[in-house]
């Protein structure tokens, strides 16, 4: 069709389309305004959309009757339904229901409900935290009550729960040596690799150093774990110091600590009086389990190795500095795989004398019949860790 209209009525222009479709028309009140408009050989269709666009109008076909109201009419009508709803919603009783929950904390799921709140619950709606026993109070119409009972429980679903099964030895090198051979470590490569040669070893800062401090990640299988270290044990070839058993789930911190504490004196008030306190000099280990979907288990380490370091002098007296390094890494192991956390070496000096009894206290003489020992010995403290799924039967 072709149209030419300058400065037509808006509602002329729409009573030319609807006959050349042959049309009854409606318009609503409010439908006003001017158009100028040439178009040549365009599809209707096409041409009502555009005076709708220009008009600001809304239309719509129904049978064999074309509809036209203000966009801005519309509008107001869909208000009026929202007020009409919001009347029908405000007079409906409110209705209490609890919902107990029996994995999730209801503190939490509260502080979840509160950003989809809009969405589940009427504005008259509210819900109250039980502590006590773990439960959520919620007051609204019946509609908004079933759906946001339904979200709650999708919430309250158990975590994951991990065994954390750790060791914490110390050995010496033929025996870390020969407990990775065990493993299928076959070349010294890969030993070193595993155990011995950490990438963040550093010496500490005193004269002659008795302790190095170091990580190194290994992941072996751990499936004879605890029977090669009893061996080993038996042969008097490593010591066992602590053989922790942690329960924790699904993105919960666990933590293992193992040391002493340092007394150190602190001044307090105006009149010099002192107190003791303690600062901790501790291997502390934390770990935080993040179960995947493959089965799989993240483990989150947060390791610090605190150590007494040099004696600092200063007019009021002496203090005792202590060393500390950290590291923080995260690993992914398979259902039952052990962790080999290693680099953390000790070195002890022991010095004697053997001799012939009687005749090695003769002076001079003495000195042919008694000879003194030296003797360093290195061990290093190595952390195992195996976390391993708690299925229920």
């Amino acid at each position: 069709m072709s149209l030419a209209f300058d400065e037509a009525p808006v509602g002329q222009v729409l009573q030319a389309l609807a006959s050349w479709q042959q049309l009854n028309l409606m318009v609503a009140p409010g439908v006003q305004g001017t158009l100028s408009l040439r178009l040549e050989k365009v599809p209707w269709q096409q041409a009502l959309m555009l005076v709708a666009r220009m008009a600001k109008l809304s239309v719509e076909t129904e049978g064999n009757v074309l509809l036209v109201w203000p966009e801005s009419w519309r509008q107001e009508q869909l208000h009026q339904q929202q007020i009409a709803r919001e009347k029908e919603q405000n007079s409906l009783p409110l209705i209490a229901e609890v919902v107990t929950l029996a994995h999730a904390d209801a503190s939490t799921v509260n502080n979840s409900l509160l950003a989809e709140r809009a969405r589940l619950m009427t504005d008259r709606g509210s819900v109250t935290v039980d502590a006590r026993t773990n439960s959520l109070l919620l007051r609204d119409t019946r509609l908004a009550l079933d759906a946001t009972s339904r979200w709650i429980r999708a919430l309250d679903v158990p975590l994951e729960q991990v065994e954390l099964a750790a060791h914490i030895v110390t050995i010496n090198e033929e025996s870390l040596r020969e407990l990775g051979v065990r493993w299928g470590m076959r070349s010294d490569e890969q030993i070193a690799r595993a155990l011995r040669a950490s990438q963040f070893r550093v010496a500490l800062p005193v004269s002659e150093a008795a302790v190095t401090a170091g990580f190194t990640l290994a992941r072996l299988d751990g499936k004879l774990l605890d029977l090669e270290l009893s061996a080993l044990e038996q042969e008097n070839k490593l010591e066992i110091i602590a053989s922790p058993r942690l329960f924790t789930s699904h993105q919960q911190a666990a933590s293992i600590k193992q040391g002493t504490e340092i007394p150190y004196e602190v001044s307090s008030g105006s009149r010099g009086s002192t107190s003791v306190e303690f600062k901790e000099a501790v291997l502390g280990m934390e770990v935080t389990p993040v179960v995947q979907a493959n089965g799989r288990i993240l483990l989150k380490l947060h390791l610090s190795q605190n150590v007494p370091g040099r004696t600092m002098r200063s007019g009021e007296g002496e203090y005792l500095a202590i060393d500390k390094q950290e590291i923080q890494t995260q690993v992914t192991l398979k259902d039952g795989q052990t962790l080999a956390l290693g680099g953390i070496f000790q070195r002890q000096n022991a010095s004697g004398q053997r001799k012939v009894p009687l005749i090695g206290d003769i002076p001079l003489l003495g000195s042919l019949f008694r000879y003194d020992i030296q003797q360093q010995k290195r061990r290093e403290l190595v952390i195992f860790i195996t976390p391993r799924l708690i299925r229920d039967e």
